[in-house]
């Protein structure tokens, strides 16, 4: 059974003219506290800022540790390509999604770090594309290439620049969760 709000005049409407109502609802009628979308968003930006630099940061462990490990290059070559895979989906959706939950927000300098890193990832799956092809073009293991062969060489630049844009978006998903309201 609810209550109807009851209506009071207040002690100031009892000496005026024009009388002055206060509204009193319920106690049993009011609603708890609820958390604000705004906490429930930061939730999830951290989540996402989270998975994104852990997995950058275990892509250069587990790479280092595949080559050490395994019985011979090519074959650590194709674990990390197929690791690399994956991260190339986060590392372009987790600053994609950060874009989206900050376009609200409007920081400047957050969605300027984001864009970069999309920029970043963008330009590694490029490479990263290209290095499978190389790879895959060659009659020979690149690690059996004499370090003169003009594909060797081609390899190890594009691989060179592919770990930079790997170390820009660890940089850039670290300075993102450093970046504080």
């Amino acid at each position: 059974m609810t209550e109807e709000p009851r209506f009071e005049p207040t002690p100031a409407a009892a000496l005026e003219e024009t009388p002055v109502v206060e509204i009193s609802v319920p106690p049993e009628e009011s609603t708890p506290p609820r958390k604000s979308s705004l906490a429930i968003t930061r939730l999830i930006t951290r989540l996402i800022q989270a998975l994104w630099l852990g997995s950058g940061v275990f892509l250069m462990l587990s790479a280092s540790a595949a080559f050490r490990a395994a019985t011979n290059p090519t074959d650590a070559a194709n674990v990390v390509g197929a690791i690399l895979t994956r991260w190339h989906y986060i590392a372009l959706l987790a600053p994609l999604l950060l874009m989206f939950l900050e376009w609200r927000r409007s920081r400047p300098v957050m969605l300027v770090i984001l864009f970069v890193a999309v920029l970043l990832a963008s330009f590694q799956a490029l490479l990263d594309t290209r290095i499978r092809m190389i790879r895959a073009e060659s009659f020979a293991p690149i690690s059996s290439l004499s370090p003169d062969d003009p594909v060797r060489q081609r390899f190890g630049m594009l691989h060179g620049i592919s770990q930079l844009f790997l170390v820009g978006q660890v940089i850039a998903a670290a300075t993102a969760i450093a970046t504080r309201e």
